[in-house]
């Protein structure tokens, strides 16, 4: 798995080994559009540090959190267990094709992701479509790169592989105001939030 931040890429083990890497809050878009949904069973996606997971958790939702980099799912759960919410969080340290790959039967009242840095192939976007219960939210956030990450599975994308897949879906720009972690230099997202 590779980062692509300020127009390299680097090995996210590497990237996540020269310690805390974000703010430690959790993302903007993820307090502002999931603070009026009711909680229940949610996946997060590229779950990184675990702040938007260790968010969800304390306003009552039972996470999955996803993240391959063993470094950062270790640092979730340390800051998990010090925010007493450890409980209600399961970090899983694999990819999102390994977590589909075994995702069978389960089903998430609101599913997230944050920056995600892959594409993501026709066929696991069904599959993540399907995870989704009936009521449902899929949020999938971006900076806005304007076409420079063409790797990457940016919100606009997302929402016309999900057509036919979704009862509705809206796709906006959002201004964002972050003053430290790696992604303090970037001030605009796109933010897609599908309803099934």
């Amino acid at each position: 798995m590779h980062h692509d931040h300020g127009g390299h890429h680097e090995d996210f083990d590497e990237f996540y080994a020269g310690g805390p890497q974000w703010s430690g809050n959790p993302n903007e878009a993820l307090v502002h559009e999931a603070s009026d949904l009711t909680p229940g069973r949610v996946l997060d996606i590229g779950a990184g540090e675990g702040a938007d997971a260790v968010w969800l958790a304390e306003h009552g939702w039972q996470v999955t959190a996803l993240e391959p980099v063993a470094a950062a799912v270790e640092r979730g759960r340390e800051l998990a267990a010090r925010r007493g919410v450890d409980k209600q969080i399961t970090f899983e340290a694999a990819t999102l094709s390994e977590f589909l790959a075994g995702a069978g039967g389960q089903s998430f009242d609101l599913i997230c992701a944050f920056y995600f840095p892959a594409p993501v192939p026709d066929g696991e976007v069904r599959a993540l479509a399907e995870l989704l219960a009936p009521g449902g939210t899929l949020l999938w956030v971006d900076h806005d790169w304007e076409g420079q990450r063409p790797g990457r599975m940016n919100p606009a994308a997302m929402e016309s592989l999900l057509e036919g897949l979704t009862a509705r879906s809206e796709l906006r720009r959002s201004i964002r105001d972050v003053s430290h972690g790696a992604g303090a230099h970037h001030h605009e997202d796109l933010i897609l939030r599908a309803e099934r």
